[in-house]
């Protein structure tokens, strides 16, 4: 090809006659010499290069496998070494099933016959959820890996390039399970704010609080009952804060706040591809709670199937996540609390009575609101330095009169109605003096009905006031759902809201809508 490649020089101290044919000896000679400083020169440079990818290949990150037709390890790398804990020199010579479980090597069997059919160009594949390999100590892992193809000597080999991706699923694990855990945090930080503390000093909840103190101890499984807003969830927190568990979490769960199709995996997790949408691994709120304290409140609103599921978790302590055979085993305290009559709910077969007997096992019977006496004037004034500082308001005392009106009042939606009560007036009330209830409180019609219950007849001053448009509203409501409550929040049918009230159940679905009356969650 004309490149000069040295120079060769031939001595001899004698003169030589010319003769064409020694000159066609030293020409052959030549090109004898030129190409075997041709050949070096490739071997040299072959040589270099393969240094160079010995080195490349030495030090790469990730594992590499070099294998014959037969897939017969011929070579792998450092990394290889590292991850296998094993030695160059021992691995060579050997098949991969030392290294490999039964599944990832009949998955490499198979791509190695896909590669012998692909086309040039096309001689990598990417495994598809990666391999579960073993390494020497008998540990399994798994890793992320790719499989190429390459001739050599007219023999097909291959090359398998794999990472263990364990610590990074671990850690990704963690993140999602953080996530989570800050999430249902944020959520008690939430709810923390409706409550200051327990306040009251009134004998029927000193009654509960010295029971909070007995249970709070140990690990005794607790039922929390009591109408709706009583302050049930305050109760099981403080019985939380005051067990050995306290420093762990305790993660709520509304029962009837989350939809039926996903309540199972709420509660237990689900793995990635249980179902439709499932594109990463889940833990459930058990697996969150994991030694500490899970509070399942409105317990009563489970179905049947997820009661059998949860009777086994406080049995045995251990669940299957969706879409796994594998049982999860977790420590956690059980705390459930209802508004329903559970044992009325088991003789309808509603309820499962084996459940009941499981959760049942230290009842705590939170007293309604209007029960408390003084407390009720203790927590109004509570809430109104709460929401006067949080909306920048001047503080404002109760009135004398204001106190018996709260006393007075039925108190049907119980510490949450008493608390949106004062809010609503800490926003009405204008100008100095004393905090106003005549637009937050909705007094005459359960007024009315302490009146007849005592014998006694409204006073005149209410009977002579008139009210206004939005105190009637206020009045409808708290009718509507003192019904409600009466009816378990059933609105159709025998014993429903609906027939109390005397109103078509559209009716009555209706005005509660325009009213923006919602179930409490």
């Amino acid at each position: 090809d004309d490149r000069i490649l040295g120079h060769l020089a031939v001595l001899h101290d004698q003169p030589l006659p010319e003769d064409t044919r020694a000159i066609g000896i030293f020409t052959i000679f030549a090109n004898r010499a030129g190409a075997e400083l041709r050949r070096l020169r490739r071997d040299r440079d072959l040589r270099e290069r393969e240094q160079k990818l010995s080195r490349l290949i030495g030090s790469a990150m990730d594992a590499i496998i070099e294998l014959d037709s037969r897939l017969v390890i011929t070579g792998l790398n450092a990394a290889a070494e590292e991850t296998l804990r094993c030695s160059a020199s021992d691995a060579t010579g050997e098949t991969l099933e030392p290294f490999l479980t039964p599944d990832a090597r009949g998955k490499l069997l198979y791509l190695a016959e896909e590669l012998k059919r692909r086309p040039e160009g096309k001689q990598s594949l990417w495994i598809p959820d990666g391999i579960e390999a073993v390494r020497t100590s008998g540990d399994h892992f798994l890793a992320e890996a790719t499989f190429s193809h390459f001739v050599l000597d007219g023999q097909p080999h291959y090359t398998l390039i794999f990472r263990d991706i364990e610590e990074r699923l671990e850690a990704e694990e963690r993140i999602r399970s953080l996530m989570n855990e800050t999430a249902y945090l944020r959520a008690e930080v939430d709810a923390l704010q409706g409550f200051d503390d327990i306040v009251g000093s009134s004998d029927s909840l000193r009654a509960v609080l010295v029971d909070v103190e007995r249970v709070a101890g140990g690990e005794t499984t607790v039922l929390i009952t009591g109408e709706t807003g009583t302050g049930k969830g305050l109760i099981a927190r403080a019985i939380h804060q005051r067990s050995p568990r306290a420093d762990k979490p305790l993660i709520k769960v509304n029962c009837a706040a989350i939809a039926p199709n996903l309540q199972e995996s709420e509660f237990f997790g689900h793995v990635k591809g249980a179902f439709t949408g499932a594109t990463h691994s889940r833990e459930g709120r058990f697996k969150l709670a994991d030694g500490g304290t899970i509070f399942l409140d409105e317990v009563g609103e489970l179905p049947l199937e997820l009661q059998a599921k949860l009777l086994r978790v406080l049995q045995e302590g251990e669940y299957e996540p969706v879409g796994s055979s594998a049982v999860e085993r977790v420590d956690v305290r059980v705390i459930a609390a209802t508004n329903r009559d559970l044992e009325h709910m088991v003789a309808e077969g509603t309820f499962r009575n084996d459940l009941l007997y499981r959760l049942n096992v230290f009842p705590v019977q939170v007293p309604p609101l209007r029960e408390r006496g003084d407390d009720i004037v203790l927590l109004a004034e509570a809430f109104a330095r709460k929401f006067a500082s949080q909306t920048g308001r001047p503080s404002l005392p109760l009135s004398e009169d204001s106190k018996v009106r709260l006393k007075r009042y039925h108190w049907p939606g119980n510490v949450r109605e008493l608390q949106n009560v004062i809010e609503r007036a800490i926003i009405t009330s204008t100008g100095p003096g004393k905090l106003n209830l005549d637009r937050a409180l909705p007094d005459a019609l359960p007024d009315a009905a302490s009146a007849h219950r005592e014998g006694a007849a409204p006073s005149p001053a209410h009977e002579e006031r008139v009210l206004t448009v939005t105190e009637m509203q206020d009045l409808e409501r708290a009718n509507i759902v003192r019904a409600l409550e009466a009816a378990k929040w059933k609105i159709s049918g025998s014993g429903g809201a609906a027939e109390r009230l005397g109103l078509n159940p559209k009716t009555l679905s209706s005005r509660m809508k325009s009213l923006r009356i919602e179930r409490p969650q």
